[in-house]
């Protein structure tokens, strides 16, 4: 091993010219392949006499040796031998450097690859070291192989016994260790005991360890966490800014100490806990909780009196309470709810200052505004708390609303920027009890407009921008449908001044949401209907200016509220959008190939992907809208780009695009077809895993355009080739919607080809739900019956299918279902030979018949008042359903649609009267006078 060419060759990596960097990096991937490379790049990373720079690189080339070549193949491989030398190196390396802040996490980084890639049994040396108690290298490096060893078990379910033995053998030292330096402030302590708090996190993160089976062991754990939480920081820590101080690990340890108790109560502690026995759910909340919640409400009062907490740890705070609220617990919060809601909960809602506000409105409002936000701040699990008491304490809203009113009074006579900010976190603590004001029991069910009145509205119109905005928000969220026209007037017109204002971004944003809920007030939609392209005008131009996904969602209420009024400018619309959908998306995938290769982050990805979605959600509700308006040459470039880039992220939402274009013209045009052509061949190169978003479209295809072709019609061979490789794949991607396709492409095609013995192979060999086979089978008989039936019988099929068949003959309840099954039932007693396996079946398939037919005119009926939106009588499904969806059949246009089926009946029941008579009389013999008289009835129905 030339070791000089190596230490030169890593101190070159760092050399400013990139010619050699590169010839660096080429000597040592050659060196790579020599044994005891790696070896030697570790003892280079903790040799004191070698530069800090060499170290450094050292360490970094000795790390992403054992990420990358641990336990691979290649010639650069570790070899075993090796790796037995380099686990007790590594360990000895470790103590070396247990104070060097750039060698050590590089370190520490192997170790977690090689727990990660393989047993490494660190129980003897974790042991020794933290024996070693006088030797705080020992002790330190001690905790972070266990760190790691239980980090890297803790998902453990079934097996628990490497874990378990971990927790056995260190638990009572790391307590004696614990109780050692607990009440030091120096660094190192704070550090260590941020090692054991997380060491406790992992080893109880899934399942409660059998160690804490023992009461006094749990009860010095939690004592352990409620010490920590209520130590004093140093003052070193209190002079940096807020945000450097939670980088600090003494500040961790104590966001760890309020995380661990609000994580084990979670798992372990309430009553809707799994994993653990109702007995230890009872001690946990008799004993454990009383006493966590006493410290807790100790530093509540400090808190609220200048004490410092990091915002994590009020999270956990918090949070912890939130789970009370849902016990027994909830006894002893009851008598310090005024002063959780007065001293922790309003003023986590409230902010400190309006810096954001004033230099980023696009992050202020993602801060601020998103619900769907999910982050571990004070304000999250404020919101949180405040929602769980209104719904499962519903006592407590007329105190909260009190204390609101008496906020909102003082205002009143003192609107200054610190007043208005309480002001602010008030109206978040309406928003978040308002979902509940209009439950059965609510105290407020009947005040709703009345509180808007009084607590939202004079705030719409504030001098503060920050206050108008979330006034705004607020009248989006508290909803109710408004009786007296005054105050929705009123906040109308506050709320459209806002939008229609050139003010911050957050006001014309929030605005927009408000709008949103009002759009669907008749006298709001009266007075804005000439206004809507205007508005949509901004609309579109707040999306393409700022990555808000808000804004689509704003965009999508507006299209479907106002389409007729959006009609005439619908192309241009369209096409904006469109652009605007192939610019985001572009972005998007721009973002997401850097981060990918390593070239950049993840930032603005989601944002992107949201926006573009947003746009094109927009662009469907337009088409279902619009049916009148031909949107198939606007909207096809954003389905290309789409299936063109394999844009997976926006698939979906592009399908479902092409199904509702196909859906609003009724028929195929040449961009229908190019379409249709472009979606198979994305098929077969990159999306076979996703069947099921291609499949909505491909039937419209099949209902739309198929009319008149056969199986080996041009534009029907791609499609069968794709079933058939759906069907014959070893991995169910989508059979039942194969299954659906096939059955649609047999009714519309009128043929029976080979699809429907691959169909019956497929449902013979797999486990697979009947309902999807058996409308096959009807369909088939329905148009062949006499091959279909040849094909049974020589399966020796047919009386087990038929059973299937009969069993589930009732979940066939609506309109398509009934008429499939009846038009099967005429296709297969007209035939003059039926097999002998169910000739005698005649009278039963007579009565089946007209059963079904009688249920029709009802269906017929409730598919009506559906399609009207006026039916509210929706009958259950059978268990045996599998998601036979009554309320989409209504809005789904099938083969079936074009047949009067009463005319059909008539047709085939006197066919079947004049040629076969003997059968005829057999199945009118059979039936009861009722029923005689429902074919009489039905027959008139057709004159």
């Amino acid at each position: 091993m030339e070791a000089q060419v190596i230490s030169n060759a890593l101190a070159q990596t760092l050399d400013a010219n990139p010619q050699v960097r590169k010839q660096a990096e080429q000597q040592l991937l050659e060196f790579e392949k020599q044994p005891g490379f790696t070896v030697y790049c570790l003892d280079l990373a903790v040799d004191s006499s070698v530069p800090n720079t060499i170290k450094s690189s050292a360490s970094v080339f000795f790390k992403n040796r054992i990420l990358n070549h641990w336990s691979d193949n290649s010639d650069k491989a570790i070899k075993l031998d090796e790796q037995e030398t380099l686990k007790t190196r590594l360990i000895e390396s470790l103590v070396k450097t247990y104070d060097d802040s750039h060698i050590r996490p590089q370190l520490t980084l192997a170790v977690r690859n090689i727990l990660l890639r393989g047993a490494w049994v660190l129980n003897d040396a974790i042991l020794q070291l933290l024996n070693s108690k006088n030797d705080i290298s020992h002790v330190y490096t001690g905790l972070v192989l266990l760190f790691e060893a239980t980090r890297s078990q803790r998902w453990a379910y079934t097996d628990r016994t490497i874990i378990e033995t971990y927790i056995e053998q260190t638990f009572p030292i790391l307590e004696e260790l614990a109780s050692g330096i607990v009440n030091n402030s120096d660094y190192r302590s704070g550090e260590m005991l941020y090692l054991i708090l997380k060491i406790f996190r992992y080893t109880t993160l899934n399942v409660l360890p059998k160690y804490f089976f023992q009461v006094e062991k749990l009860s010095n754990w939690i004592s352990l966490h409620l010490t920590v939480i209520q130590r004093d920081l140093p003052k070193e820590i209190l002079d940096l800014e807020p945000a450097d101080r939670s980088l600090d690990k003494r500040v961790k340890a104590y966001k760890w100490g309020f995380g661990n108790l609000h994580r084990f109560f979670t798992r372990f502690g309430i009553p809707t806990s799994k994993v653990t026995s109702p007995e230890f759910i009872e001690f946990f909340n008799q004993n454990i909780v009383p006493e966590i919640l006493k410290i807790y409400f100790t530093i509540i009062e400090k808190w609220s009196g200048g004490l410092w907490l990091s915002d994590s740890s009020l999270f956990h705070l918090i949070s912890f309470l939130e789970k009370c609220v849902l016990t027994s617990s909830w006894n002893l919060i009851e008598p310090h709810f005024d002063i959780i809601l007065q001293h922790l909960i309003f003023p986590s809602l409230c902010q400190d200052d309006l810096e954001l506000f004033e230099d980023d409105q696009e992050e202020y409002i993602r801060r601020y505004f998103d619900v769907y936000r999910e982050s571990n701040t004070a304000d999250v699990a404020s919101v949180d708390f405040l929602f769980v008491v209104s719904h499962h304490r519903l006592e407590k809203l007329s105190s909260i609303l009190s204390f609101l009113q008496t906020k909102f009074q003082n205002y009143e006579s003192n609107q200054t920027q610190d007043q208005a900010l309480q002001i602010e976190g008030c109206l978040r603590i309406l928003s978040s009890i308002s979902l509940n004001f209009n439950n059965e029991n609510s105290p407020v069910k009947d005040q709703i407009e009345q509180i808007i009145a009084t607590f939202i509205l004079p705030h719409l119109s504030s001098k503060f921008e920050f206050l108008r905005a979330r006034a705004n928000e607020t009248i989006s969220i508290v909803t109710t449908s408004y009786k007296d026209h005054s105050i929705l007037s009123q906040v109308f017109a506050k709320v459209y001044d806002s939008f229609k204002s050139e003010e911050t971004l957050a006001v014309q944003v929030e605005a927009a949401a408000a709008l949103k809920v009002l759009i669907v007030e008749p006298p709001v939609v009266e007075q804005i209907s000439s206004d809507v392209p205007t508005i949509m005008q901004k609309l579109i131009h707040l999306s393409r200016s700022f990555e808000l996904d808000m804004i689509g969602e704003v965009m999508e209420s507006f299209v479907e509220e106002f389409s007729t009024q959006l009609e005439p400018f619908a192309l241009d619309l369209g096409k904006t959008l469109c652009d605007q959908f192939i610019q985001a998306a572009t972005d998007f995938l721009e973002l997401q190939a850097n981060h990918l290769n390593g070239s950049g982050g993840s930032d603005g990805e989601t944002e992107k992907e949201y926006q573009a979605i947003g746009y094109i959600n927009t662009m469907t509700t337009m088409t279902i809208s619009m049916a009148k308006v031909n949107l198939e040459d606007v909207f096809a470039p954003a389905i290309k780009f789409v299936l063109h880039n394999a844009a997976i992220a926006f698939l979906g939402e592009a399908l479902e695009l092409a199904e509702s274009l196909s859906m609003a013209r009724k028929q195929l045009s040449n961009t229908m077809w190019e379409l249709y052509q472009e979606a198979v061949e994305s098929f077969q190169t990159f999306a076979s895993e996703f069947t099921e978003v291609y499949i909505p479209f491909f039937e419209n295809i099949v209902v739309y355009g198929f009319k008149g072709l056969n199986f080996q019609s041009p534009q029907v061979l791609p499609l069968k080739n794709v079933i058939k490789e759906i069907i014959n794949s070893p991995v169910d991607f989508d059979n039942q919607g194969a299954f659906e396709i096939v059955e649609y492409m047999i009714l519309t095609l009128k043929q029976v080809d080979d699809l429907f013995p691959l169909t019956l192979k497929v449902f013979k060999e797999q486990d697979l739900p009947p309902l999807g086979f058996i409308k096959i089978l009807l369909a088939a008989i329905f148009i062949d019956p006499i091959n279909t039936l040849k094909l049974l019988e020589q399966e020796g099929e047919t009386v087990r299918l038929f059973e299937i068949w009969y069993n589930l003959s009732s979940v066939l309840n609506n309109v398509y279902g009934l008429k499939l099954q009846s038009l099967a039932l005429l296709s297969l007693l007209s035939v003059p030979e039926l097999p002998s396996s169910i000739l005698g079946f005649v009278p039963q398939f007579g009565t089946k018949l007209i059963a079904s037919v009688e249920k029709l005119p009802d269906a017929l009926n409730k598919r009506q008042a559906l399609l009207k939106g006026t039916s509210e009588d929706i009958t259950a499904a059978s268990p045996e359903d599998e998601d036979y969806d009554d309320d989409d059949d209504a809005f789904k246009d099938t083969p079936l649609d074009e047949i009067n089926f009463f005319v059909e009946f008539k047709y085939k029941f006197n066919e079947l009267q004049n040629n076969l008579p003997d059968r005829y009389q057999s199945i009118i013999g059979s039936l009861t006078p009722e029923r005689i008289n429902s074919i009489n009835e039905l027959m008139k129905l057709t004159n």
